[in-house]
Formats: C-alpha cells, structure tokens, sequence
C-alpha cells in the first residue's frame, strides 16, 4: 500500500501530476479538481498523502493534500455505486468540510450538485455514512461545524439531546433563514431558539 509520496512535480494536468520519486520512478497520481494548479510549480518538492486502487485492469495512484481528505475519499468509496473517480470528483466539486457537513445533516441537494451524482446515489451516501465521519472531526472552516455562534448552538442542541447531524442541520437552516431575511448577526442563545423550529 503507497500511503504518501514525497517528490518532485514534473508534470501536470487538471486532476493529473506526475511526481518524480528519488529513486528515479515516475508516478502518475490523480488528484481532486483544483489540487494540481494550487501545487508549488513544477520542479519543486510535493508530499501527498496517497490510495492505491488495484483493479483487474490497472494500478491507480490518487493523492490528497491531507491525511484526513485522504480519509474521507476511502469513506465515499465505501457506498455501492460510488468509484474512486466518482469519490474524486464529489472532493474536487465541493470542499472537504462541506462534504462532511451534507453528509451529516442529509443534505442530498448539495451531493447532487456534483457531476455524476444522481438522487439515488446522493441518499445511498447519506444513508451508509451520516454517523460514520464523527472521527474525522471538523475538516477545517466549517461555519456550522466550526469556531462560533453557530457552533456553540449545535453544542447547546447536542447538549439537549439532539444527534449531531439533527442539529447541524437545524442551525443550517436557522442560519439560512436569517440571510435571507438580511439578519444574519444573532446571538447563539436566539440562534438556539431559531434552530429549535427546525428540529
């Protein structure tokens, strides 16, 4: 199993590199959509945390800037329907921490976005991993699942008894509401009492 791979970038292509390894080989790794133009230029040492896929028909290399989006990738591939190349495209599509966020608030419209992904596939996903990313943690800047009032209002509604997916979805739709009503500076006391409407 080639977990990570360490060396220089000689080449690329939107969700395609080629890393030059000390030893001399060449490894053509696919990559989410984005990933290749915000690498350092070429020449320069890349790490990338990797998968091998073994296929009856081919070896293929898939690399991530993180362990965890290295992670996520491996549960996307878990649903049936859902390849290697389809779990690459949901990660070059959509953030890390958005992702994880649909996922766990069964927000199949969002998933559905993504090239590739249809109504069935999108709840199939849903179903087989909304409690299955609680280890990943937050995958960075999320605003419901971050630093915050929105934050401190999924812990109050955690705190209350309600599922961490029940309740990240709940704030979502508070938060939603109140950018739609051009009022989205709000307390996370009031924000709670919003997002109890939604639970």
């Amino acid at each position: 199993m080639i977990r990570r791979l360490r060396g220089e970038l000689v080449g690329r292509a939107e969700g395609l590199i080629e890393v030059l390894t000390g030893d001399g080989v060449g490894y053509e790794v696919g990559v989410p959509l984005g990933l290749a133009s915000r690498l350092p230029p070429e020449g320069s040492e890349v790490e990338l945390h990797t998968v091998l896929v073994v296929r009856d028909d081919a070896f293929e290399l898939f690399g991530f800037e993180t362990a965890r989006d290295r992670e996520l990738f491996q549960r996307l591939r878990v649903p049936s329907g859902v390849g290697p190349r389809l779990a690459l495209a949901i990660l070059g599509a959509l953030r890390p921490e958005r992702v994880v966020r649909a996922i766990r608030a069964k927000d199949h419209r969002t998933l559905q976005t993504v090239s590739g992904v249809g109504k069935k596939t999108a709840e199939r996903i849903v179903i087989e991993l909304t409690d299955k990313l609680d280890d990943l943690g937050d995958m960075g800047d999320d605003p419901v699942s971050g630093d915050g009032v929105a934050a401190a209002a999924v812990q109050a509604l955690r705190g209350l008894g309600y599922p961490r997916s029940q309740s990240e979805k709940a704030v979502s739709r508070a938060l939603q509401g109140l950018a739609e009503a051009g009022d989205p500076d709000i307390g996370a006391e009031a924000l709670v009492r919003r997002a109890l409407r939604h639970v």
